[in-house]
């Protein structure tokens, strides 16, 4: 058997692998089935692996579990089981203070109350925004996003896959993308019941947060056609009271538990009773307590106000940790112990860090737990100590002992410095709680941190600036070590990997800057000299670093970029000053642009919105006293590779400030990029009055009207060139109508489509863009997408719900135009998706008679294969195969013609509409099975119809395939009478010489020889020849009486070169006589004088025709040629000349007509009975004869 198309087959199976490896013996089959099914599935690991980086940063089991008897004041109430029980989708918010256990019951619910199910699938994110990335609802959605795909792996849809593919790594750090993919994973119908736990949103970074609830209200806002429950947890704070209210989200959908209330208040109170007993019965447990001591331990604890699970927590650990309770325990050192009880969580934090060995050292521990961006590893935390102490350390190499010190030893010393202040969880250094930071950090930004001492408190001891300041200068520090010049990162290594090899250098890199500009100092001096020393774009130290930090932005890295750029990127006013004041060269001066964005330093400042730098880097250098050339002056209206300015990026940053001083310096507010959007443009989009004031210098700013033509084109243009970034820009101002048109009618939406961006037209319809808008002709996206047969974007508008059947003004649906394109997956795929297959336009076209007229053979047979008509017809009466055919699709009409039956196929082969279908395609046919007997419905064979249709070729091939010579149509003709009356001279010849009958007769007692004398053509006296040598009966006669010879010339007075036909046969021996037809004489020599053909009438004279024969139109032949009103003279003469009598007599014997007088031009003669004159003109001018007949009529039978 041949191999399978698209199979791969190893015959000899000799398949040997070394090392890790798998001999095979034997056969081995791998189809394309099983290679797509395999590469599916890589592609779902990867994406997989990707979202599972986050997996670890989910710490709900950091939380323990709930004590028996706790959470259930939550679990018990009627909101919760309203939510629960629902079959809509809701959003349930509990709010509650800090310290009530929040976390408890979100792991509680997690684990034991709704676990997933075959139906139901639950996914959890627990907030904590001092735990690395745990602050993210980046990190959020990628766990969620990891536990919706393992639990239902079918989730991962082919366009959730080509995403990850487009974005690469940065999919798993973009929050959009991750979003998107969420709502369509939800969206999906096989997603079933799927609930999502987020826990202590309050602790979620605060723009991530914002941007978090405003998709949670954007979801609930639309009709959600998911079953999608989301429960969050977190305290009351306003931001979230505000997103998560009845304004923002529809009261049907949003539920609020509210455990901050007097009556939830008192059950959890009553809750943390029941905690605190079990807490106390295991120490008793652990300590050997007698039942008198754990109840005087149980009373302390709860005699204390307004506890929280935070406050037990605290002060059980402080009485376990106290040596007294393992030495010597007794009923009064129970009362000893108890007797001063930390009243609340913050008394409970001072002693635990008043216990500290090392203060000094704790408080800088502490300081650096504050300000850092996320949590520090132990190594890290252990680097970051020693260079924030001051010590003078230059490398890696230098540090020796210290860089070795096992995790076990940093974390036993971190847990002396700060005891139970501080946790370390996985090797990372976290503070216990929220409120730890809280409970440290100074409001007051006057002073210098307080001595830490005895006799002085922690709480409110330390300022965030100074904190700042102490990170800063370890992460300077470390990013002057020796190795980052001798060993730099290069552009083709993977910055990953090289920050696997330095310590702490992903951290110092990403944030140096950032501490810098949130502490308190003014570098000036030696300081100012060394921080420009880390940012001189020239060395290798800073290339490094810099590549480093650009890694996180998830873009493509701006080589070239000046030391100036640089600093002024990071608002290091400071380090922007010394710069100006240097003599800077062409290339790295003010103006001065990176390669791959083309942007200069006052570009970058505006984009990060820092005012300081602006400000500098307009002002007209001085050097000197003296002014600076113009030229070192930054260019307010530089453009960049993208056509933006400075003010175009201050606008999309709304940095008010920069505007403004970008203005006064002369920014244009016109100029356009390469979208079409200008300043103003972008500042009406963003519905900031604000922005629009600065620019309008109205409050009013710009009509609504105005506003919307201007963001819809904006919108559209950043749509059709796939700018998302423009585009989400537009669509965060909220002050957009999505579905705008131009004057075509066409929507953003379809411009996205049209160009193909597959991010853009997702991110416009996760906005709630209409995907059935129309444009002007009717046509829709899906449409577009058809016909340009872009799969991913049709499965998009699918999933999305498009309408497959919507028409345009052509009445052609998606369908119709994937056809027309030849878009054989595109068919596919909308077939599958339930597409009608016999839709039909405008003009009564199906799919297939589309796919067939434009020569899309595969498509064709897709279509054929899903039960498509093979014999539908359109408004012409035309099918498919018609179309095919009749535009030389010859590979269409094969397929067509196999499908059809016989008799129909023979109907598209013989089509005189259509281009003929090659003679080589019919004998494929003929050798396929096709009959070549098939009668049509006017009763006619193939070769019947070939000989009508001249189509000689196809004659020929059934005449020498054997097609039967006798069989005759409906009115009795044969193939051999076809031919000769059709003139089909080669065809009739060859049936003859195979042996045709040529005695067969019609309906109508024709035979051959009738009909080759009565042609449609010009006589052919060779095929009467051989008629007649083939026994041809020159004397039959038809059911009239006709015979050929006859009917010859009965068709003269029509067809006069019938002459020749008539000649021929009478040169044969065809008798002249008259002939009784219809009961009536019938005169040859009659009927050739009335067709006025003096040939013939002489031929019949000359034949020995009587000249004076009587008939039924007139005496004689010359009174009959006497009454032609137009005869021509010829006959006349020639009758005369050849002795015609001019006068007629009675039965008697009397004269009854007498010509008086005959001369070439004209014929007079008299009747004797009424003496009337009868004149006949006959006149012999230029442009023919022509007579004018005053005579009555005569009746002929007066004289027979």
């Amino acid at each position: 058997m041949d191999p399978i198309p698209g199979t791969f087959h190893n015959q000899e199976a000799n398949v040997g692998l070394q090392a890790n490896s798998v001999n095979i013996t034997g056969g081995v089959t791998i189809n394309g089935a099983d290679a797509a099914a395999a590469s599916q599935k890589e592609k779902e690991i990867k994406i997989l692996g990707a979202l599972h980086k986050s997996i670890e940063k989910n710490r709900k089991d950091r939380n323990p579990d709930r004590v028996p008897g706790t959470c259930e004041w939550f679990t018990t109430h009627q909101t919760f089981r309203d939510w629960k029980s629902s079959p809509s989708s809701k959003i349930l918010w509990v709010s509650a203070d800090p310290g009530s256990g929040k976390s408890v019951l979100a792991k509680y619910l997690v684990d034991s109350i709704l676990p997933s199910t075959e139906a139901r699938t639950t996914c959890y994110f627990f907030f904590k925004d001092d735990f690395e990335g745990q602050g993210s609802a980046v990190t959020a959605l990628c766990c969620i996003l990891y536990q919706l795909f393992s639990k239902q792996r079918t989730l991962l849809s082919k366009e959730i896959i080509e995403s990850f593919e487009i974005a690469g790594e940065g999919f798993s750090s973009n929050f959009t993308e991750l979003w998107n993919a969420f709502i369509i994973a939800i969206k999906d119908k096989s997603a079933g019941e799927v609930v999502c736990i987020l826990d202590a949103l309050d602790e979620c970074k605060g723009n991530e947060r914002s941007e978090l609830i405003g998709k949670l209200q954007q979801l609930y806002r639309e009709k959600n056609k998911s079953n999608i429950k989301f429960l969050v947890t977190s305290r009351p704070i306003f931001e979230i009271r505000n997103g998560l209210h009845h304004q923002e989200i529809p009261e049907s959908s949003l539920i609020h538990l509210s455990g901050e209330s007097e009556a939830e208040i008192l059950k959890i109170s009553q809750e943390i009773g029941i905690f605190i007993e079990a807490r106390v019965e295991g120490i008793g447990e652990k300590a050997g307590l007698t039942r008198a001591e754990r109840s005087m331990l149980l009373g302390k604890l709860t005699s204390v106000k307004n506890r929280t699970y935070l406050w037990v927590y605290l002060t059980l650990n402080l009485i376990e940790s106290d040596p007294r309770m393992n030495i010597g325990i007794s009923e009064n050192r129970i009362q000893n112990i108890t007797s001063h009880l930390p009243t609340t969580v913050n008394e409970a934090y001072e002693r635990i860090l008043s216990s500290s060995r090392d203060l000094g050292e704790a408080k800088l521990l502490l300081k650096i737990l504050i300000a850092a961006a996320r949590p520090l590893r132990l190594r890290e935390m252990r680097l970051a100590m020693q260079l924030a102490a001051g010590d003078n350390y230059h490398s890696y190499k230098e540090l020796g002992m210290i860089m070795g010190h096992s995790e076990q030893r940093i974390r036993d010393y971190i847990r002396d410095l700060c005891g139970l202040f501080v946790v370390v969880i996985e090797s990372a250094v976290y503070l216990i709680h929220q409120t730890a930071k809280e409970f440290l950090v100074s409001n007051d930004r006057s002073g210098a941190d307080q001595r830490v001492g005895q006799s002085l408190q922690w709480r409110n001891s330390l300022h965030v600036w100074d904190c700042h300041l102490v990170l800063f200068y370890a992460c300077a520090r470390h990013l002057f070590f020796a190795e980052f010049e001798s060993d730099p990162l290069s552009s083709e290594e993977s910055v990953p990997e090289y920050c696997e090899k330095y310590v702490f250098l992903d951290y110092s890199a990403s944030h140096w800057a950032a501490h810098l500009r949130n502490s308190r100092i003014n570098l000036v001096g030696r300081e100012a000299e060394w921080i420009l020393g880390l940012c001189d774009a020239t060395s290798k130290r800073c290339i490094t670093w810099f590549r480093v930090y650009w890694a996180g932005t998830n873009t493509n890295f701006p080589s070239g970029a000046t030391t100036l750029i640089i600093a002024s990127y990071f608002g290091l006013l400071n380090i922007v000053k010394p710069l100006l004041k240097s003599r800077l060269d062409e290339r790295a001066g003010i103006n001065g642009v990176d390669s791959e964005y083309r942007r200069s330093a006052l570009s970058w400042a505006a984009e990060n919105g820092f005012d300081n730098v602006i400000e500098e880097l307009l002002k007209v250098p001085r050097w000197k006293g003296i002014s600076v050339m113009v030229k070192r002056k930054a260019k307010v209206n530089i453009v960049d590779a993208y056509g933006r300015t400075p003010l175009t990026y201050a606008v999309w940053g709304r940095h008010i400030t920069v505007i403004k001083q970008l203005l006064e310096a002369g920014a244009r507010m016109d100029l356009k990029d390469d979208v079409g959007g200008t300043p103003t443009s972008y500042a009406i989009c963003s519905g900031s009055d604000d922005v629009i004031q600065q620019l309008f210098k109205r409050a009013d700013g710009i009509d609504s009207r105005e506003r919307g033509l201007i963001t819809g084109e904006l919108l559209r243009s950043a749509s059709e060139k796939g700018r998302e970034d423009v585009l989400e820009l537009l669509l965060g101002t909220g002050h957009i109508d999505i579905d705008s048109r131009d004057r075509g009618g066409r929507t953003a939406l379809m411009e996205s489509v049209r160009w193909g961006h597959y991010r853009v037209a997702l991110l416009l319809i996760n906005n709630g863009a209409n995907i059935e808008a129309a444009a002007d002709d009717g046509w829709t996206p899906l449409m577009r997408a058809a016909q340009r047969g872009d799969e991913k974007m049709i499965q998009l508008l699918l999933e999305s719900n498009a309408n497959i059947e919507a028409a345009d003004s052509k009445g052609r649906t998606p369908l119709i135009h994937a056809t027309i394109e030849g878009h054989q997956e595109i068919v596919e795929l909308l077939l599958e998706s339930n597409a009608k297959i016999e839709v039909v336009d405008s003009e009564g076209r199906t799919p297939l008679i589309h796919a067939a007229g434009w020569g899309h053979r595969e498509v064709v047979e897709l279509l054929l294969e899903r039960g498509a008509d093979v014999n539908a017809t359109d408004m012409l009466g035309w099918t498919p195969v018609t179309h095919a055919a009749d535009e030389g699709r010859d590979e269409v009409v094969w397929v067509l013609l196999r499908r059809m039956d016989h008799a129909w196929c023979w109907e598209v082969v013989l089509d005189g509409r259509v281009r003929r279908v090659g003679t080589g395609m019919v004998r494929s046919l003929l050798r396929s099975g096709l009959d070549m007997e098939a009668v049509d419905k006017f009763g006619g064979t193939p070769l019947a119809r070939a000989i009508e249709m001249d189509y000689t070729g196809l004659a020929e091939i059934l005449v020498n395939g054997g097609a039967n010579m006798e069989a005759a149509d409906r009115d009795g003709m044969t193939p051999l009478a076809l031919a000769v009356r059709s003139g089909s001279w080669l065809v009739a010849g060859l049936l003859l010489d195979k042996g045709a009958s040529v005695r067969t007769t019609d309906h109508n007692g024709c035979t051959p020889l009738h009909h080759a004398v009565n042609s449609y053509e010009i006589f052919n006296e060779q095929i009467l020849s051989r008629l007649l040598a083939n026994g041809a009966d020159i004397e039959a006669a038809d059911k009239n009486g006709f015979t050929p010879l006859f009917r010859a010339v009965e068709a003269i007075k029509h067809h006069h070169y019938l002459v020749n036909g008539v000649r021929a046969l009478i040169k044969r021996g065809a008798s002249i006589k008259t002939r009784i037809i219809h009961g009536e004489p019938y005169s040859l020599l009659y009927e050739a004088i009335g067709a006025n053909n003096l040939f013939l009438v002489e031929l019949l004279l000359d034949e020995g025709a009587d000249i004076e024969e009587r008939g039924k139109s007139g005496p004689t032949p010359l009174f009959y040629a006497l009454r032609m009103p137009s005869l021509s003279a010829g006959v006349l003469q020639s009758l005369l000349r050849r002795g015609a009598k001019r006068e007629v007599k009675g039965a008697k014997g009397q004269a009854l007509m007498a010509c008086v007088e005959l001369n070439t031009y004209n014929e007079s003669f008299v009747t004797t009975e009424n003496s009337s004159l009868h004149i006949v003109k006959v006149q012999d001018e230029p442009g023919g004869p022509w007579a004018t007949n005053f005579i009555h009529d005569i009746e002929v039978s007066d004289y027979l």
